[in-house]
């Protein structure tokens, strides 16, 4: 499997003046003759507000910079090409974590627990108990590619695997997911872990319960 390539967001300043310029030359309704704050939805001064932010204060390169504070990568996983974080921290190899994130989400929701998970001693903790942090982003977000067809959870679950082990080289790791990235957990857990005496997730946590025992579990 190809090795993943380095990847930085960048922007070109033609698509920037492009969006500006789309923002700018919007044509307003007419609001409301009696308008109310929000009483008939979504309030004309508010947006406008929005317009002003958007043309003469937001700075996209500022968050563009902020975007490339943590390593990321572009690997090919079953011939789509897999947008994802890799920080190494101070477990060194040790502790591997797969994160996944839901839906609608991204990679950006972990942003400001990477460093207190992947360099503990510099937030307080012990360094002993890092993890080396591996956070994709799901199939058709952000800059992942877009499948020819929909991907479900069984199904990136496998790739998620292989990311971890085939491209990565990490024959165990750890894997934790929330909403539609819990189920993709779950699948891993199921049908990915050392189980089988053959590596893959040795734990998962959730913080969104999607599967059910078949049959029930009597009470």
């Amino acid at each position: 499997m190809p090795s993943p390539t380095s990847f930085k967001v960048h922007v070109p300043e033609a698509k920037l003046a492009e969006i500006r310029a789309g923002v700018a030359r919007y044509k307003w309704f007419p609001a409301p003759a009696n308008e109310q704050g929000f009483a008939y939805g979504m309030s004309t001064p508010v947006m406008k507000d929005i317009q002003r932010y958007w043309l003469e204060q937001y700075d996209w390169r500022a968050a563009e910079a902020e975007l490339n504070r943590w390593p990321q990568f572009i690997a090919e996983v079953d011939g789509l090409p897999i947008h994802f974080v890799h920080v190494v921290g101070e477990a060194k190899g040790k502790r591997p974590l797969l994160i996944t994130h839901g839906w609608p989400g991204s990679i950006y929701e972990f942003w400001q627990a990477i460093g207190p998970l992947a360099f503990p001693s510099q937030h307080g903790g012990k360094a002993e108990d890092a993890f080396d942090l591996i956070i994709p982003s799901l199939p058709g977000y952000g800059f992942s590619g877009k499948p020819a067809s929909p991907i479900g959870q069984r199904a990136t679950a496998a790739m998620w695997d292989k990311l971890m082990r085939e491209v990565l080289g990490y024959s165990s790791y750890l894997a934790q997911g929330g909403d539609w990235g819990s189920m993709v957990t779950s699948w891993i857990g199921k049908n990915h872990g050392t189980h089988d005496g053959k590596g893959g997730a040795k734990a998962i946590h959730l913080n969104m319960m999607g599967f059910r025992p078949t049959p029930a579990i009597p009470q």
